[in-house]
């Protein structure tokens, strides 16, 4: 199984093993971090494209980034594994 370097939800990192979520047996996820997916379900099921773009924006904002670094954060995530 393909382990990715980054959440195909929201593109966070996945460097360490704590930053990645869980399976419904709670082994780690090889595709999403621990905000986006929890004991084998999305923590945001009905959220659409669009909005996570927006809450990716407002986080990368909130933990410092600038304004410019957060869009550019966000402009690829529709090739993301969950938004194909």
């Amino acid at each position: 199984m393909k382990e990715y370097r980054k959440c195909q939800s929201c593109a966070m990192p996945l460097k360490k093993i704590e930053d990645r979520g869980t399976d419904r047996n709670l082994d780690k996820s090889s595709m999403y971090c621990k905000y986006c997916y929890q004991e084998g379900e999305s923590t945001q099921k009905d959220i659409s494209l669009d909005d996570m773009k927006q809450l990716v924006k407002d986080k990368c904002i909130e933990m410092g980034s600038s304004k410019f670094l957060a869009r550019m954060f966000v402009k690829n995530l529709h090739k993301l594994e969950r938004w194909k």
